[in-house]
């Protein structure tokens, strides 16, 4: 990391996406209340708890404050508050002032934040990894799925870079997430939010370390050669032992990273009613930038141009060219992720297909009418 964060000096407009002090002291009082109900139980029922663990959970029918509640959760029966432990009063104050770092930008914002870190969660009890990892390596996790986009501008790198902002100046490689990982370190150097307080200085190193890392790996741009370090170390036998536990901790840690990127773009693993919404708000964000970039006289990147997008087409390659094969790799060191994640995406890649093909048909049908009506209009002149 080459600089500290500096909130809001890569976006134009920085004061219209942050999230109002009076929305996060409304969120604030609400979770309160929430914790406080329901007879000691934090705020979440039994049924409440098993549903944050399922890989097709919405968060459309939720309000931010009951998300925050069930984030809270996931630390808590993961067994971090008390094995860690963290203390319960720094974690709600850890993630209160999270939600407050993530800005109101269609897709980049606290529900997404949620959303990866719901799936992360649910890996890990689909692959058991709270009890193969160590405390250290799952608090790394789960603090690296909560802050993977923090203070995110609504703009991506390729836009940072040839606009030339501040934080595209501040780092060498991966301008957002840098910050992003800057920016989650910054808040836990907080007292008040530091939920790693009680590690060693030697131990707290390497988790917030492996923060770093765990966030750097969600740049797209090191897609390929992530997924290609992580299907060679499956084939030359480094996951193959019967207890993961005994793998060594590089390669666990590799394993997380794709852990984390499969549930940055787990949306498509969801049910289509949930993910439509996702899809169109990720859309209205790369075309909200594409105008941007436009007025600046930047040439906009192709999936960002609303002249030449189509949604079904969008997805049908983003699920076949990345979707799936993350979530195969990861089904083969996490196998019970098949039933859960992969076959899931590959109904979703099904569905984006019969969309194209009934797109390409009826463009091919109107092609056809169109031409008949000239030949017919033809044939009248003469």
């Amino acid at each position: 990391m080459e600089a500290a964060p500096s909130i809001g000096l890569h976006c134009p407009h920085p004061e219209r996406i942050r999230t109002p002090d009076s929305a996060c002291e409304s969120v604030r009082a609400a979770v309160n209340a929430i914790i406080g109900s329901d007879g000691g139980t934090g705020g979440v029922s039994e049924a409440e708890r098993r549903a944050i663990q399922l890989a097709n959970f919405s968060n459309w029918e939720h309000e931010d404050a009951r998300l925050l509640v069930y984030m809270r959760q996931m630390y808590i029966d993961v067994g971090l508050v008390e094995r860690l432990p963290i203390d319960e009063d720094k974690l709600l104050a850890f993630l209160l002032k999270i939600y407050a770092g993530y800005n109101q930008v269609p897709f980049h914002n606290f529900r997404h934040c949620f959303m990866v870190t719901q799936m992360t969660y649910s890996i890990i009890w689909l692959g058991n990894l709270h009890a193969i990892c160590s405390d250290s390596e799952l608090v790394a996790l789960l603090t690296a799925a909560v802050c993977h986009d923090l203070d995110h501008p609504g703009l991506s790198n390729y836009y940072q870079r040839l606009a030339a902002t501040k934080i595209a100046s501040s780092y060498s490689a991966s301008p957002l997430e840098s910050h992003h990982a800057a920016t989650a370190l910054a808040v836990l150097s907080d007292p008040a939010c530091d939920i790693l307080a009680s590690l060693t200085a030697e131990t707290r190193s390497g988790v917030e370390g492996a923060i770093q890392r765990l966030i750097l790996a969600t740049d797209m741009a090191h897609h390929a050669d992530i997924l290609a370090e992580f299907e060679a170390a499956v084939e030359a036998g480094q996951f193959s032992r019967q207890d993961l536990s005994d793998c060594s901790a590089d390669s666990r840690e590799l394993l997380l990273r794709i852990v984390l990127k499969t549930a940055d773009v787990s949306n498509e693993a969801r049910p289509v009613a949930t993910a439509e919404r996702w899809i169109d708000c990720l859309l209205a964000e790369f075309f909200a930038e594409a105008r941007l970039e436009q007025e600046s006289g930047i040439s906009p990147l192709p999936f960002m141009n609303p002249a030449l997008v189509r949604k079904a087409v969008s997805q049908q390659q983003f699920i076949g060219g990345i979707v799936l094969p993350l979530s195969r790799a990861l089904a083969r060191v996490l196998p019970r992720t098949e039933t859960d994640i992969v076959q899931p995406v590959k109904r979703q890649l099904e569905f984006y297909t019969r969309l194209v093909e009934d797109e390409e048909r009826e463009a091919a049908a109107s092609l056809s009418r169109i031409d008949a009506d000239e030949d017919n209009s033809g044939a009248g002149q003469a």
